[in-house]
This record gives structure tokens, C-alpha cells and sequence, in this order.
């Protein structure tokens, strides 16, 4: 998950007796997984420039390897690339290429997920939504941070002013009380005017405290990963 929140650092280099960097399986999943995050621009440009890009944005649409999450035969059909990339790779343990798979399956979808809610475009957030409950990826995507602020979707879609879209996550089962690295809920953005539809739905969504429940422990923020090995 780290590698996907913080700017990050490819280092290629490994030794002469071992294979290359993006042989391996494990560091081939680091990689794509900061590049899904959007997260390699700071400190490894030159290698997003060599590798090409594998997310950008087209026309306002969210568009991961060239598909918008819209087309379902071809996410399908890039779910098999990424599958027939991963076989590709070299794995110390056969079994962990299936993890692998996964692993970049939800990523792939969570970065479709947040493309959707930054460009306002709710019926594709839909789209991607309804995939990820039909994939078991709901809390492993809806709930878990994905910036180095901590945020959650359901931040990110208070804090761009989307109604629809906090209704969309709320409806899928969101949770409204996770925190940031502030300790703020997504409805604590309240305060801003042209959050406050938005934080007001989840206001309304999220329950009461319990008198003896306690706010997840917030993470110190880390300035930067390196991406590096030769698992």
C-alpha cells in the first residue's frame, strides 16, 4: 500500500549473478503498484519515460493501460494482460504469483475508483464500484488510504465537492468513520462551504461513537519509499 501513497524511488540495480529488477515478480508488483498511485513522477520519471506510462488521463475519462472502466471486455481484457505479465515474471515461490495477480487486480480497480470520483464522472464510479463488490475487493478498496494524507475515497469525494459520488461509496458500504492523518472523518470537512453537501451526507451516514472506542493510530508521514531488491 505504501508504494502507492508516497513518491517513490525505483532502484534497478542488482547484482551481476541475479536476474533483472523487472524479472522479478515481487519487484515488478512494486512497481506497477506505485505507477498505479501515481507515485513515481517525483523521483522516477526517467523510468515511467523508458517504461512508458501505464495510467494517464484522456478527455476527462478514466482510462488505466488505454481502457475506460465503462468498456467491461476490455478491463477484461486487461485483466488478462495483467495476468499473462505476471506470468512472465520469476517467483522464489510459484504460489506468490496468484497473490501478485491479486494484488494488482485491486489496484488497478482502486485507481479507477479515485479517477472516477476526480473527474465527477459518477456512472462510471458505478461501474467500478459494482465490479469491486462483485470481486470482494469492497473494504481492501472503499476503506483503505490512498494518499499520504491518509484519505479514503470517501475523503477524496467530500474534499472534490461530489455528492453523487459520496452517496455512490456511502451506498456501497463505506465506512464514514475512518480517519485521516489529521484525525479527521470524511464529514469533518464540513467546514469548507463548497464541501458541505457532500460532508453533510456523511455526517448523516456516519454513527455515533462508542464512549470507549478510540481513534486508529495515525501513521507518521513518510517522505519517500525505495523501490529496490532482487526478490
Amino acid at each position: 500500500t505504501l508504494y502507492s501513497m508516497f513518491p517513490t524511488m525505483v532502484l534497478q540495480e542488482v547484482l551481476p549473478e541475479n536476474h533483472g529488477y523487472f524479472d522479478s515478480g515481487w519487484c515488478y508488483c512494486e512497481y506497477q503498484t506505485a505507477k498505479l498511485g501515481e507515485q513515481l513522477e517525483e523521483f522516477s520519471h526517467d523510468v515511467v519515460e523508458t517504461c512508458g506510462a501505464t495510467v494517464r488521463r484522456t478527455h476527462g475519462a478514466s482510462i488505466v493501460h488505454g481502457i475506460s472502466a465503462n468498456d467491461r471486455s476490455a478491463l477484461d481484457h486487461l485483466m488478462s494482460n495483467l495476468d499473462a505479465e505476471v506470468q512472465r515474471r520469476r517467483f522464489h515461490y510459484p504460489s506468490d504469483a496468484e497473490e501478485v495477480r491479486r494484488i494488482l487486480g485491486a489496484f488497478a480497480m482502486k485507481r479507477l475508483l479515485l479517477n472516477a470520483i476526480e473527474d465527477g464522472n459518477v456512472e462510471e464510479l458505478r461501474t467500478v464500484v459494482a465490479r469491486v463488490q462483485g470481486q470482494h475487493l469492497s473494504r481492501s478498496t472503499l476503506d483503505e488510504p490512498v494518499n499520504a494524507a491518509l484519505e479514503t475515497p470517501l475523503h477524496v469525494a467530500v474534499r472534490t465537492g461530489s455528492l453523487a459520488a459520496a452517496q455512490v461509496l456511502l451506498d456501497a458500504g463505506a465506512n464514514p468513520r475512518r480517519r485521516n492523518l489529521r484525525g479527521d472523518e470524511p464529514w469533518q470537512c464540513f467546514l469548507f462551504p463548497r464541501w458541505s453537501r457532500a460532508a453533510r451526507l456523511s455526517r448523516r451516514s456516519s454513527p455515533a461513537p462508542s464512549p470507549r472506542s478510540s481513534p486508529a493510530p495515525i501513521l507518521p508521514a513518510v517522505q519517500g519509499d525505495a523501490i529496490g531488491g532482487d526478490a
